[in-house]
This record gives C-alpha cells, structure tokens and sequence, in this order.
C-alpha cells in the first residue's frame, strides 16, 4: 500500500469510527434523554460521577484503536473493507470487539451520569444488534477469510469482556 492509499484510509477510519462514535454515543442518546421519560428509578446519587470512568476509557481506548488501524494500514474497520491479514495488535490483543466495547463502554458511563432508565435500555438494545451482527455476519466472514489461525484467536480472546494478559500469535491453546 503507498502511501496516498494509507492516508485515505487513514481519514476513512477516522470519519467512519468518529460518525459512529458521534451517532452511537451522542447522538442517539442526547435524543433519548431529551426526551425525558424515567422507565425505573436510577437513584445512584453522587455515584452518577462514577460514569465518567466508563466514558474516559472509552474514548481512550477508541483513540488507540484508531491510531492502531492508521498504522496497520490494514483496511478500514467495515466488513466491507476486511483487512488482508488478520489483525492481532493493539486492543485486539484482548477483546475481539474493541471499537463495539468502547462504544458501550461510554454509553454505560452516560446512563450513570445522567441517571437515565431509557438510556440502559439502549444499551441493552445495542448490545443485542452488535451481537447478532458480530455472531451472524462479522465472524462467519473472517472465519471464511481467515480460516484455522481466526479460530485460534477466537477460543484464546474474549468476544466483549478483555482478558488481562495480552494475546500472542504463538500462543498455545
């Protein structure tokens, strides 16, 4: 890949990861909370604070995935432009679905901080849609494309939850 081409998919990854940031967590939930409606009672008092954890490691970790994907120069983060090599760096080292957890991750830290019922049930909601969409049409694809060395990742690293210890190409099952 020369260089042009990393730079535009450089800003493609970019826009694409930061539109979905944007959408998935300001967007979408600014409108849901403007709303204003309380399902359940969320009374967690100064402990809302608390949600600015979830939401600084979110951002955070997005940033470094983002910067991981500019250096690879693997493809962009859309199933439409899979990567040519199985991409195993960065925060892929420990959760399967980096970019997906920090989207929930902020979203978690925003139903602390605003206390907001309707908000949890988006997150739920969410949670369900990327599930179905990693389990039915993301996995299946890189399975195909990348075949015993994708499988071998996927019993060493966690779909959702990060394991501790950073994963090794050659690490033993």
């Amino acid at each position: 890949m020369n260089l042009f081409e990393r730079i535009l998919n450089a800003i493609f990854s970019i826009v694409i990861m930061a539109f979905g940031l944007w959408l998935l967590g300001y967007a979408i939930p600014f409108w849901i909370i403007d709303w204003d409606f309380r399902l359940f009672p969320l009374e967690i008092g100064v402990f809302r604070f608390f949600g600015f954890v979830p939401i600084i490691l979110g951002i955070v970790t997005m940033m470094g995935f983002i910067w991981g994907w500019i250096l690879s120069a693997a493809g962009s983060p859309l199933p439409l432009d899979m990567p040519k090599e199985l991409i195993v760096r960065g925060s892929y080292r420990f959760v399967r679905n980096p970019m997906y957890v920090c989207y929930l991750l902020i979203l978690l830290g925003e139903i602390f901080l605003f206390k907001s019922s309707a908000l949890l049930l988006y997150l739920l909601a969410l949670f369900l849609l990327l599930h179905a969409f990693v389990v039915f049409v993301e996995e299946p694809m890189l399975k195909h494309k990348f075949g015993e060395s994708y499988e071998q990742y996927c019993k060493s690293v966690p779909r959702w939850i990060p394991r501790l210890k950073p994963f090794r190409q050659n690490e033993a099952l």
